[in-house]
């Protein structure tokens, strides 16, 4: 979900392109903090807008998982925001949790390689954002996960509410301890199920850009690049195929590889110039493709995924397709939004604003951060205020009052003393491993020592407060309840 490393906000556009993918930073203030870069002067005009759709996306994110704020058994019905005239409606769009993250695969698809699909006669481009790859999300995701923990697991519950599963379900809080914490830092890229809730994306993100770098190799190379479009058409059906193959048993990697998939078309179409097609039609043509894209994004984007109790499909706007390829259908939704904002003029220029362009830019922290805050706010404020107040407007006033300016800060400072310097030990990283074969005769941006000393305190203060033994036994209830499936958002 977070590839903004090749973005940045440079002031004045002071950058050049350099061959190790570093930038010069001679005009730039010594006291600025370290930021994502690019090495296009043009692809920071052409892609800071889609870090804006990404922390728009962020946020219906979210409002999907605050919708289980206030929840204490799995009979208690939904708020008001999950009743049929939101859920049974295009209004889904604003809490489709499941959209927003195949928008964020999507958006993964399209930035990782829009650069190397443009020069792509040098593989150092792709070579160094496959390097650099793991530690972007992994300094991130660790910092998050211990925090997560260190906060979480020292009390009685777990989540939100003692119903609420702990990753994909199969993890059991009451048997781990902070050495099986530690090692899910690392493991949960590639063989242990994530700890923490919402860093299911995190493999999906790791093993899925691998296969992106792979497939833009591949499809830059003279026997396959006439061919390519063919290739992505293959790939993007391959998940309904293999759905009816196997009677609804998609494997995972088969199923999140599309939205990838979808991004690197839309990269390939734009980085060759396709797109520009758009901008030269009529403007009552312009118009009615732009209107067919929103109207196709809302329908498939709001697209109800999981078939639960509260959503079965039958009688709304959706049931004419059924369930079957789910996923399938809200991958080309956010197919159809970035393709909107790709050749929309004035979706840029709203995306490109200030106030969105913010969120954008702690997009990565709102998405790690938010889900602690929420819990915390869950397990006193709209516990303690649910009697007095009923649970629709205590979750109103703990969202907007308390949640929201509070993930907005947090995710701020967690952007300037996290997620940038760990774009720019990722240069670090890729300098070391290559600077003696590549020659490299550019070193990254140094890191200022205070970023160092905050990322170590974070790092000790996590580690300390999750070594402390837990002062009270779980209460939990039967994970292998049916109807806990109802409550479980995750998309495993």
């Amino acid at each position: 979900m977070t590839d903004t490393e090749y973005i940045v906000q440079i002031q004045n556009n002071d950058s050049h392109e350099t061959s190790d993918g570093c930038i010069n930073i001679e005009n730039e203030s010594p006291s600025s903090v370290p930021t994502e870069v690019t090495t296009r002067v043009n692809a920071e005009q052409k892609l800071l807008y889609l870090d804006g759709l990404r922390g728009i996306l962020c946020l219906i994110v979210v409002f999907c998982h605050c919708l289980l704020m206030g929840k204490t058994s799995h009979e208690e019905h939904f708020s008001t925001f999950f009743r049929p005239w939101m859920q049974h409606s295009p209004l889904r769009l604003l809490v489709a949790g499941e959209f927003a993250v195949a928008g964020f695969f999507v958006l993964s698809g399209c930035v990782l390689v829009h650069r190397y699909l443009g020069h792509f006669n040098d593989n150092n481009i792709l070579f160094s954002g496959l390097i650099r790859r793991f530690p972007r999300l992994f300094i991130p995701s660790t910092i998050a996960l211990l925090f997560y923990y260190a906060i979480f697991h020292f009390r009685p519950f777990y989540g939100y509410n003692e119903c609420h599963e702990v990753g994909d379900g199969t993890v059991n809080p009451e048997k781990i301890g902070f050495g099986y914490v530690f090692l899910n830092t690392f493991g949960q890229y590639f063989w242990m199920p994530a700890l923490y809730t919402i860093q299911w994306t995190m493999q999906v993100e790791y093993i899925c850009s691998i296969i992106v770098y792979l497939l833009a190799f591949l499809t830059t190379r003279s026997f396959i690049r006439r061919y390519r479009i063919v290739l992505y058409a293959f790939l993007i059906l391959t998940m309904p195929i293999v759905w009816l193959a196997t009677q609804g048993q998609v494997p995972r990697l088969v199923q999140y590889i599309q939205p990838f998939v979808f991004g690197l078309l839309l990269s390939d179409l734009d980085a060759n110039g396709y797109l520009n097609f758009f901008h030269t039609i009529k403007m009552h043509w312009s118009v009615l493709i732009k209107l067919s894209l929103i109207l196709l994004t809302i329908y498939f984007g709001s697209y109800p995924v999981f078939n639960t109790d509260v959503v079965d499909g039958n009688g709304t706007i959706w049931a004419p397709f059924g369930w079957m390829f789910g996923w399938c259908w809200i991958s080309f939704g956010g197919f159809c939004l970035i393709f909107l904002s790709m050749i929309s003029k004035q979706a840029q220029y709203f995306l490109s604003t200030k106030v969105i362009h913010f969120l954008g830019k702690i997009s990565f922290g709102i998405y790690l951060t938010h889900y602690i805050i929420l819990c915390i706010v869950d397990t006193t404020f709209i516990k303690w205020s649910t009697p007095h107040l009923g649970r629709d407007l205590a979750l109103i006033i703990g969202l907007f009052i308390f949640s929201l300016p509070s993930i907005l800060l947090i995710s701020y400072g967690f952007y300037l003393f996290v997620d940038a310097p760990a774009v720019q030990l990722s240069y670090w990283f890729y300098f070391m491993i290559c600077n003696r074969c590549l020659k490299l005769n550019k070193r990254p941006q140094p890191i200022q020592r205070h970023i160092w000393i905050i990322l170590l305190i974070l790092l000790l203060v996590s580690i300390i407060i999750g070594s402390i033994p837990p002062l009270q036994g779980y209460s939990r209830c039967d994970n292998h309840s049916p109807h806990n499936m109802t409550l479980n958002i995750s998309i495993y």
